[in-house]
């Protein structure tokens, strides 16, 4: 693999790389004047930032089928450079970088030879923390303890390493809303975030999912009907114990209690959206 890079680097007169669908970094060339800061840090910590892995996943990398131009982010530290998909039997097991721009078809003829040589990393899930002022970020293990970190924190849910960057956008977004939002804590995981995941684009079905077609049409009157359970028992032509019974399921099986008001709002907000989705 490092002959097969430097020779490469060598041909192109610029930097190489290469990265696997976890972020490890395999193996760089040997030529370094032109490399960037992003790429030191992944050099040097053997695995691609979180934040550079957004950036690359924003402009498409992730579901590349050819070479992919991204371009430069000054606050990244982050140059222009091209990617190309590395496929070995059929099968992504990572990426070649070339810093600055290149004729794809100078690079098409080593990209067997170099996915060959990609041993797929490990597996395990991560998840992803941020801290704002001062910016940290931090890759851990999904099972391990969280960094003590100041000020206002993110934490990410779970995700195989080779999303890290959509790990990254979760906990940001999450640390983001702890400073925005006083009800939320110091740490905020995404997890916890309700209504604003759905606000941000997270798929409505996980907060409903396990209710029953009784049970969402029993939930959604109650809340059109502001939880006024004389209401909602008269519209659904029900005596209140038989309501009272199934808002307990509900509540069982959502995980939420029906009493606070981030939960109904969450849960309103979810069937809406469900409805939304009908559209022709």
């Amino acid at each position: 693999m490092q002959e097969l890079l430097d020779e490469l680097s060598r041909v192109l007169g610029r930097g190489v790389s290469v990265d696997d669908v976890s972020g490890r970094v395999v193996a760089h060339s040997a030529q370094t004047d032109d490399v960037d800061p992003a790429r030191v840090r992944a050099i040097l910590t053997r695995r691609v930032p979180p934040e550079v892995a957004a950036w690359q996943d924003r402009h498409g990398v992730a579901g590349a089928t050819g070479p992919v131009r991204v371009p430069a982010n000054e606050e990244l530290g982050f140059q222009e450079r091209v990617g190309f998909p590395l496929r070995h039997n059929g099968v992504l097991v990572g990426y070649l970088w070339v810093l600055g721009d290149v004729d794809p078809a100078a690079v098409a003829g080593h990209l067997p030879a170099l996915a060959a040589g990609v041993q797929v990393g490990e597996r395990a899930p991560i998840r992803v923390v941020v801290a704002l002022r001062p910016r940290v970020v931090r890759t851990v293990p999904a099972a391990g303890p969280l960094p003590d970190l100041a000020g206002h924190v993110g934490v990410s849910d779970p995700h195989p390493p080779d999303r890290a960057g959509s790990a990254y956008q979760q906990a940001l977004a999450a640390a983001e809303l702890s400073s925005l939002d006083p009800t939320l804590p110091r740490t905020a995981h995404w997890s916890e975030l309700g209504a604003y995941r759905l606000l941000l684009g997270a798929p409505p079905d996980g907060v409903l999912a396990g209710l029953s077609d009784v049970l969402l049409r029993t939930l959604e009157v109650y809340l059109d009907s502001g939880c006024d359970a004389r209401a909602t028992a008269d519209a659904l032509h029900l005596h209140r114990t038989s309501l009272y019974y199934r808002l307990g399921r509900i509540a069982a099986v959502t995980g939420r209690d029906l009493a606070d008001g981030g939960a109904r709002l969450e849960l309103h907000l979810a069937l809406k959206l469900v409805r939304l989705a009908r559209r022709p």
